[in-house]
């Protein structure tokens, strides 16, 4: 199965250490922000683009996604998304119910669905994704209404430059296919889809054992983990350095790294290491990995740098001897804390 569930339930998959990462890295797709939507393309070249409503507590958004490869259908799916505390107030955030219908500049152009289908993506039929298409693209009002009268429109801001991006990043442009630049090129021009990298599935989660918590105290172990470069500063003020443990399997641990101050605490470095002397700690990230239970399965939040500026989250898998690989999405930086709804992956793995 894919490692990927397009809305943000619990995630699967992903890697160790850094020359893992490293050669990793060389295959992620890649993500761009407009206006009101964001666009991310992943290794087998399938392409997401998440839109939603204007800024409120509840607002409209809209999944379209398209597969590499020649004549591939574009499908488009509606949830609701939670706006943040920034949100501008109103009485009463209400949730669509009962049939829900489409409508295009006012005007009516049928029933997609009922309210609950909602809460796992509302899939429209390829007539209503086509009229969708034709609206984002000639910047018509989109609205979705529901049995009440209540509506809620759909923002048309940026998205003919994504799905630009969309056709180039899939190499359709000037093709029939193309979503915004057709031409008369040949469709067998379109690249075709890659095939996602296997993955074995991982094991369990090792429970942890009864002196893990010792490990924290060993200053062997402290002054082996020096903090990286990003929090060297902060290391220097610092009152303490606490240390987490986080058991993997049963010989090896997360030791996890951060630096006290007056005011909070600086991540300053994720090692994985044996849990005895010698501990052969090896650097996987500067940020702290967090468990996706049950399985050895850990997430990785992303942070902004100068090479990325959407704070990529990455998952982690172990295969008995390293953490892989098995996902990468794009962070909350780029899709903003309100509008963090849909998963956009940009490297996605085929788990066995």
């Amino acid at each position: 199965m894919r490692a990927s569930s397009l809305l943000r339930t619990p995630l699967l998959l992903a890697s160790l250490t850094l020359a893992s990462a490293a050669s990793a890295t060389e295959s992620l797709g890649t993500s761009f922000v407009e206006g009101d939507g964001v666009m991310a393309c992943d290794n087998t070249r399938t392409c997401r683009l998440a839109a939603y409503g204007p800024l409120a507590p509840l607002m409209l958004s809209v999944l379209l996604e398209r597969a590499g490869g020649p004549q591939t259908a574009v499908t488009v799916r509606l949830s609701m998304a939670e706006g943040a505390e920034d949100a501008p107030r109103t009485p009463v955030a209400v949730a669509p119910e009962g049939t829900l219908r489409l409508r295009v500049d006012g005007r009516d152009i049928g029933a997609i669905g009922h309210g609950e289908a909602l809460d796992i993506g509302l899939e429209l039929s390829a007539h209503y994704v086509t009229a969708m298409i034709d609206a984002l693209l000639e910047g018509r009002r989109i609205e979705m209404s529901d049995a009440s009268g209540h509506a809620w429109p759909l923002s048309d801001r940026g998205i003919r430059t994504l799905l630009l991006k969309m056709d180039e990043a899939q190499g359709r442009l000037d093709t029939p296919s193309a979503l915004v630049r057709k031409g008369a090129q040949p469709e067998s021009k379109v690249p075709a889809a890659v095939a996602a990298p296997p993955l074995k599935a991982p094991p369990r989660l090792v429970e942890a054992h009864d002196d893990d918590g010792q490990l924290a105290e060993r200053t062997d172990l402290l002054q082996q983990l020096q903090p990286v470069a990003a929090a060297r500063n902060a290391c220097d003020r610092a009152s303490s350095r606490p240390l987490r443990i986080e058991r993997v399997d049963a010989t090896h641990v997360l030791a996890m790294l951060s630096c006290a101050t007056d005011r909070h605490f600086v991540p300053a470095g994720t090692w994985l290491i044996r849990d005895r002397p010698p501990f052969a700690p090896t650097l996987i990230s500067r940020t702290p990995l967090f468990p996706l239970y049950p399985h050895a399965v850990f997430l990785e939040e992303g942070f902004v740098t100068d090479t990325d500026a959407c704070g990529t989250n990455r998952h982690w898998a172990w295969d008995g001897t390293r953490l892989i690989l098995s996902g990468a999405f794009v962070g909350h930086y780029c899709s903003s804390p309100s509008r963090r709804h849909w998963q956009l992956p940009i490297y996605v793995t085929d788990i066995r």
